[in-house]
């Protein structure tokens, strides 16, 4: 799934994105550092030791019966209605996360690399992790600076009943950590660790143009990445708008 730095960078968009409307994107950027916070809290399991379908409403073997975000809400009644206008934001936020994965999984991750063969299964997913870490790098050099005093701004209050404040606070520190300045990114030993590869190993791929061009971009070009992308930030900001305008 995109990770927090693909995530972020949705969330700066949808602050500016004349789409959404200037009343809830006032709302939200009243509250950027909840909205932030929103936007990648659903990762958070990384560092709590919960399970995927606690945090993201879907497993990956099963169909979807209806959008996650809602999912969410109707397994936890105590969310709605928000609190708070930072609790609203915060769970904007949760549902924009929500929904990109959800367009991933559907529209890249099933048909792509779960279904096409186009090389064997271990080596499509670690494809799929390198792709993964592209849009990341890329996305982390979009976030712009105001983000990391925004973020460290959010202050969880018993705002999911299946995350901790303490565990929305570790995650948001160990997220803005990597992207105060000077911060370092920790994409790489992440996700070495996932799939038995040292960062070095993944920089040497990421870094060879050549590589890139024989073995992931003729399966996933980049026209496809761009058309799914799309798709999935219209995806995302549609529901955010619909949670908004529900609650």
């Amino acid at each position: 799934m995109p990770t927090p730095f693909t995530h972020l960078e949705t969330a700066q968009h949808l602050l500016v994105d004349d789409a959404v409307p200037a009343d809830v994107r006032a709302a939200l950027a009243a509250e950027r550092g909840a909205f932030l916070l929103g936007n990648i809290a659903a990762d958070a399991r990384t560092g709590g030791g919960i399970n995927r379908e606690d945090t993201h409403f879907y497993q990956y073997d099963r169909p979807l019966v209806d959008h996650p975000w809602r999912v969410m809400l109707n397994q936890h009644p105590s969310m709605k209605p928000p609190r708070s206008a930072a609790h609203r934001a915060f769970i904007a936020g949760y549902t924009a996360h929500l929904s990109i994965d959800e367009w991933w999984s559907l529209q890249m991750l099933g048909p792509h690399f779960a279904l096409r063969e186009w090389a064997p299964r271990p080596t499509r997913f670690f494809y799929l992790h390198i792709l993964l870490i592209l849009m990341d790098e890329r996305d982390r050099n979009r976030l712009e600076s105001w983000q990391y005093p925004a973020l460290l701004m959010a202050q969880p209050e018993s705002w999911t009943p299946f995350l901790s404040d303490t565990i929305l606070r570790d995650w948001r520190d160990f997220v803005g950590e990597q992207i105060r300045p000077g911060g370092e990114s920790q994409t790489l030993a992440v996700f070495g660790g996932r799939i038995n590869k040292t960062p070095a190993d993944l920089r040497a791929i990421l870094d060879s143009a050549a590589t890139l061009e024989a073995e992931l971009w003729p399966h996933i070009s980049p026209a496809l990445l761009e058309e799914i992308e799309t798709g999935m930030y219209h995806h995302a900001r549609a529901q955010m708008l619909r949670y908004w305008m529900e609650d």
